[in-house]
């Protein structure tokens, strides 16, 4: 499947939710929860705006804002919770 880069007006709602929600402007730096907050308000926005959202539309705004991608994220924050229990999380060490 063929990654397509967010509309210039989802990034500058985005940035506008973000200052919105007193986020700050470095949103490629934001913590899971801040970032869902702020990918909650953009798709408020932009639902509000009558801009439809594609089923990849968080991943593509991700990437555009510099975030890693969601599905990486997302195993970054699974990682990051067996790493605390002392869990073995690499997948080569499950051999």
């Amino acid at each position: 499947m063929t990654e397509l880069p967010a509309p210039p007006d989802w990034i500058a709602t985005a940035t506008r939710a973000a200052a919105e929600l007193g986020l700050g402007s470095d949103v490629a730096r934001l913590d899971g929860q801040a970032w869902a907050r702020l990918r909650g308000r953009t798709a408020e926005i932009l639902s509000a705006q009558g801009t439809p959202l594609p089923p990849d539309w968080e991943g593509a705004l991700a990437r555009a804002l510099g975030r890693a991608d969601a599905d990486e994220l997302a195993r970054d924050e699974a990682d990051t919770v067996l790493a605390e229990k002392g869990e073995v999380f690499a997948p080569e060490d499950d051999a």
